[in-house]
């Protein structure tokens, strides 16, 4: 579960910080666009018929307000942090797994060194937030659950399936599974 939920707040902060870099990059391009072109043509680059003046003014404002908010946010780095945790507890999970599928038992030095490195990645990586965590828990399990379906039903629509698992779980059993 950590894996997904690291993994989906990474891909969330990576979009908004593509979102907010094009936003950033369309401003400041607009600027540059209006600031070396003759200045009659301004008015053509210049919506609602406001003069070119005010417009220059409020795209550097909103380019400069942007930046502020990219500043502050952070979104690549928090990223970033959520990737390298998803790809340190992928690493744990991947060697617990080796040890669930070996024919033989596995011995007390093999079960406490991933126990070790699992304690290693929770004291070392970024942590899900508390707010996030049901969220996370939730996208996992659905995850889970539509890939054991796709087990059984490799053609079927996932984007569909979604919406009659959602259907399922919220309208026609009470919620229960």
């Amino acid at each position: 579960m950590l894996c997904t939920g690291h993994a989906g707040l990474s891909d969330r902060f990576a979009r908004r910080a593509l979102v907010l870099d094009i936003a950033v990059l369309a401003l400041t391009g607009w600027l540059v666009a209006l600031a070396f072109i003759e200045p009659r043509l301004n008015f053509s680059l210049t919506p609602f018929g406001l003069d070119p003046q005010l417009w220059i003014g409020l795209l550097a404002t909103g380019a400069f307000l942007l930046t502020i908010v990219q500043i502050t946010m952070n979104w690549k780095g928090r990223s970033d942090a959520h990737k390298h945790a998803m790809g340190i507890y992928a690493g744990v999970k991947r060697e617990a797994g080796y040890l669930l599928v070996s024919d033989s038992e596995p011995d007390q030095d093999a079960c406490a060194r991933v126990l070790a490195r699992y304690d290693i990645a929770s004291g070392s990586t970024v942590s899900i937030p508390e707010r996030e965590f049901l969220r996370q828990k939730r996208r996992h399990r659905s995850k889970v659950e539509l890939s054991r379906f796709l087990d059984s039903h490799p053609s079927a629509s996932i984007h569909l399936t979604r919406i009659k698992f959602w259907i399922r779980d919220n309208f026609q059993d009470g919620g229960k599974s």
